[in-house]
């Protein structure tokens, strides 16, 4: 039982998970590797950085002993959902803040990406599958690219702004 609680509108420990993922991979790019584990960990980075948004710590005296944040959900679309459901005006700010920097939506972009940590850990599916990238058939696909509907597709470039977007943004709250 706690004796109180208090609202964290970000959570140090959290936040500092996502930051050292952010901060390996983007020494994995440095090196010139953006491969798997680069994805894996920006896709870390990202679950960490969305769920330190908005915690409740709960107290026994002066003692820390709860932190509740979304649990048991690696999916980065369902994550941000709760965040738009349960602090709407946080998620209508980030929105703007991620429009007026990329000039896409965040929400459209974490559902790109929504999946790469659970589907880009292993090579396989969960079923064994051998996942296969398609190859672009019309004009439109040729000229803008595709929206893959298979386990192996990530969305680069949207992953790593979603990742500098929420690394830039919070890093603040800890300087």
């Amino acid at each position: 039982m706690s004796d109180s609680t208090t609202e964290n509108m970000v959570d140090f420990g959290l936040f500092t998970y996502g930051r050292e993922y952010y901060e390996s991979a983007q020494i994995l790019k440095e090196n010139h590797v953006t491969s798997n584990s680069y994805y894996i960990l920006l896709a870390l980075a990202i679950e960490c950085f969305l769920k330190s948004i908005r915690t409740t710590v709960m107290w026994n005296g002066s003692v820390a002993n709860k932190v509740q944040h979304t649990k048991n959900v690696h999916d980065l679309a369902k994550i941000y959902h709760k965040i738009t459901v349960n602090y709407p005006e946080d998620a209508a700010w980030l929105e703007q803040k991620y429009a007026e920097q990329f000039q896409r939506s965040l929400k459209a972009d974490i559902e790109l990406n929504k999946d790469v940590f659970t589907l880009r850990r292993y090579p396989y599916s969960n079923k064994g599958e051998i996942p296969k990238i398609p190859l672009p058939q019309t004009r439109e696909e040729l000229l803008y690219g595709m929206q893959y509907k298979n386990d192996i597709a990530v969305y680069e470039k949207h992953l790593e702004d979603v990742a500098q977007f929420f690394y830039d943004t919070l890093s603040p709250h800890f300087s």
